[in-house]
């Protein structure tokens, strides 16, 4: 009875701690001033503040348009489940969570993002974690749910490794979309300078594990290989079979080795080896290429290093953004001539790549607000390079990708949380002039050019991405969309120099503004990254190498080649693998037509805060306090039952218990904690049960030590509690410090 109770106790442990998983935390409040609306649907429903309502009807036409085929090579398609929008967070990202089930969308496009706009790859990737799930939460799971809720159901998901989850997402997204996120020459990059991993024998679990100490690519590169392998090998998702038999037959607690041997004869290390093989082999077979740039820095043997962003400071100086494993992010200057490194300035978490002009860097940064967790701004911030101080531009919470005009003048660009984006341009006179992007269109980048006095962005929507001009009318497009990632964006001398993947690789290119031809200006062993011109007819740029991305510098005289102008680039690195026969999003366009029909279908309602503010989703045949679980590590069960809440906006969680035992009889607790204010609210309460009371410390008449008096306690206690905690968030720079008051 003891080893049960352990055991039961390990299974609450495991379900309520609040960062265990990504499937099992509380994702963070949003603005109190934010208002609530919601779209349902048979299968799906869309919760989102008001500011959002086109992008919430894209997302939720982008989800009908994939629900048959979102489910290829499972037995079962997506569960119902709901879709919350959080739209001002600049850290872009997306999660499937349980307790209780939703999907979390982070509206704001992400900044390195490929050639499908955002919430395409959102839709494409997450609701595929849907499928997953549902064909996790069958037989023996299915069961368990009925007995502890939706927190039963988490227990499927030790029945298919994070790596396969992600892959399978991976692919997912990859297949509904022309040239998608596997496909990408980066995502391979590691790998390749890696070279043979099958033939180098060990212990594999480094590679699924990850490494404080070496650099691993993360579990979406490692998935997708190994998952579009099996597809490719077996005809067939493995991960259907394999999830089946795991939720049938549970007590074999290992059942991915026995559902791989038993079905496809293999095994995790096979798999793995005969995919890095079969990898080699195709890299191997590619003609080989050498790095074209000089390289100005050398990289340090152990410690894997990134500069990024190299920007000329006169003729004897580049000036870099360098990270590493144990340091801060910290800009650089580096002589040119002799390697040498100075420190100029810490940084904090930068979200677009930094500008130079009239003395200053400019660059954004990452800020959390004050209170609430979910609102995460891109704060616009500079740095005299006479003094190396970083500072703050007060007011610009919002900006990306400043651009430095004439020397003095500034422009960024603009995102607001409604998904709207603008190119804003200071003139001399301080005012701002602003130029709105075209209609559910993401900029990506922005730069001037001093030869041709003009603004030039780069711009992602339904055909792609592309080069626009920024004029008084508004964006004029340089040349048609195309499924090619284009990145770094920089001007000079009549030209635009950018990141693109059009010949197979990562390489540098340049577009002359006059002719409108496009040139590789690189080739790479394994890739070239932020081009900028130097001045002098050279370009400084970023190369990959296994211990990282090192400056290195690109001279005029390398022989430049002709890019032609074609929708999809070359598929180079990757090796020949099956496709699905799901549909491609690069194709659905959501109209007008569009719009109207499904305002017409699908009627919003308010989501009012104070009724969905209780959401039970879980239960236990035991009583606990799960606060006190998670917050104190203690664990105290009794007979009786737990329900636990947690509400779809994550800012309420609570819980009602019942327990009985022998020495205090019955005991009722519940709990709520709200953070929708800022101001975390504690209400508590508890009845029944025995409370303990102290008097003052006496003297024991007999041996003369000073001791408490137990005082007997009421037949009936019960306690009733509140507080209020202000938990304040400071955020500059480097420097992170949080502050909590508390009555």
């Amino acid at each position: 009875m003891r080893r049960l109770a352990h055991i039961l106790a390990a299974l609450v442990a495991l379900c309520f701690a609040q960062r265990a998983a990504a499937q099992y935390y509380t994702w963070g409040s949003d603005a109190a001033s934010l208002r609530w609306e919601t779209v349902r649907t048979p299968d799906v429903r869309v919760i989102y503040p008001d500011t959002v309502r086109d992008a919430a009807r894209r997302t939720l036409f982008y989800i009908e348009a994939v629900k048959p085929s979102i489910g290829y090579g499972f037995r079962h398609g997506p569960m119902p489940i709901p879709f919350v929008m959080h739209p001002e967070n600049f850290r872009s990202n997306g999660l499937v969570m349980w307790l209780p089930k939703r999907v979390e969308f982070l509206t704001s496009p992400a900044v390195d993002g490929y050639s499908m706009p955002w919430l395409k790859q959102l839709v494409a990737h997450e609701y595929r974690h849907a499928v997953q799930y549902n064909n996790l939460n069958r037989g023996v799971i299915k069961a368990a749910s009925w007995l502890l809720g939706q927190q039963g159901s988490t227990i499927g998901l030790l029945f298919m490794p994070i790596w396969a989850m992600e892959g399978d997402a991976v692919m997912s997204e990859t297949e509904m979309s022309s040239f998608g996120r596997g496909l990408q020459p980066r995502f391979t990059l590691e790998y390749r300078a890696m070279g043979d991993l099958a033939a180098a024998g060990g212990n594999i679990d480094k590679w699924f594990c990850g490494s404080y100490r070496d650099m691993v690519p993360d579990h979406y590169q490692l998935g997708y290989q190994i998952c579009s392998y099996a597809y490719t090998r077996y005809g067939e998702n493995i991960w259907d079979k394999v999830a089946r038999f795991s939720v049938r037959n549970p007590y074999l607690f290992f059942t991915n080795p026995v559902a791989l041997k038993k079905f496809y004869g293999t095994s995790v290390d096979d798999l793995f080896r005969a995919t890095f093989s079969d990898l080699a082999s195709w890299w191997a077979s590619l003609p080989p290429q050498e790095d074209s740039a000089a390289p100005l820095t050398p990289l340090p043997e152990r410690n894997y290093t990134t500069y990024r962003w190299p920007l000329p400071l006169g003729d004897t100086a580049v000036l870099a953004l360098k990270t590493d494993f144990d340091r801060a992010t910290r800009f650089v200057r580096i002589d040119r001539r002799t390697g040498a490194e100075e420190r100029i300035a810490r940084t904090g978490s930068v979200s677009t790549r930094p500008a130079v002009g009239g003395g200053r860097v400019w660059w954004t940064e990452y800020r959390r607000s004050l209170l609430f967790e979910q609102r995460v701004n891109s704060q616009l911030c500079y740095m005299d390079l006479a003094d190396g101080r970083p500072r703050t531009v007060a007011g610009r919470r919002n900006a990306l990708y400043p651009a430095v005009v004439r020397d003095s003048l500034l422009a960024w660009v603009e995102y607001r949380p409604d998904g709207s984006f603008a190119v804003v341009r200071t003139d001399a006179k301080g005012c701002e002039r602003r130029t709105p992007a075209p209609p559910r269109s993401e900029i990506h980048g922005l730069a001037w050019d001093d030869t041709t006095d003009a603004l030039y962005v780069l711009i992602t929507d339904d055909s792609g991405m592309w080069p626009g001009r920024v004029e008084q009318t508004g964006i004029r497009p340089l040349r048609p969309g195309a499924y090619v990632t284009l990145s770094d964006l920089r001007a000079g001398g009549g030209k635009l120099y950018f990141g693109s993947i059009a010949t197979g690789r990562d390489e540098a290119h340049c577009l002359d503004l006059s002719t409108g031809e496009e040139r590789r200006l690189t080739t790479s062993a394994y890739g070239s990254f932020s081009p900028a011109p130097d001045g002098s007819g050279a370009t400084l740029l970023t190369n990959y190498t296994r211990r990282g991305y090192r400056v290195a510098v690109q001279t005029a005289q390398a022989g430049p080649d002709t890019v032609a102008f074609a929708r999809l680039p070359r598929n180079v690195v990757n090796p020949p693998r099956r496709r699905w026969k799901v549909v491609n999003l690069d194709t659905v366009r959501f109209t007008a037509a569009d719009s109207a029909a499904q305002y017409a279908k699908h009627r919003a309602r308010r989501y009012r805060k104070i009724p969905t503010l209780v959401k039970f989703h879980s239960w236990m045949p035991l009583a606990f306090d799960p606060f006190e679980l998670v917050d104190e590590h203690n664990v105290n069960l009794n007979v009786g039952v737990t329900l636990v809440s947690q509400n779809l906006l994550s800012n309420a969680e609570g819980f009602v218990s019942y327990g009985w035992n022998r020495s205090e009889g019955s005991l009722v607790r519940a709990a709520l904690r709200y953070f929708g204010l800022g101001v975390q609210l504690d209400v508590d309460g508890a009845y029944g049960g025995n409370q303990v009371f102290y008097s003052l410390m006496q003297t024991d008449p007999e041996t003369g030590v000073d001791v408490y008096q137990k005082r007997p306690s009421p037949d009936r206690y019960y306690s009733v509690g509140a507080a209020a905690t202000l938990p304040l968030y400071f955020q500059r720079g480097y420097h992170t410090r949080r502050l909590s008051v508390s009555a």
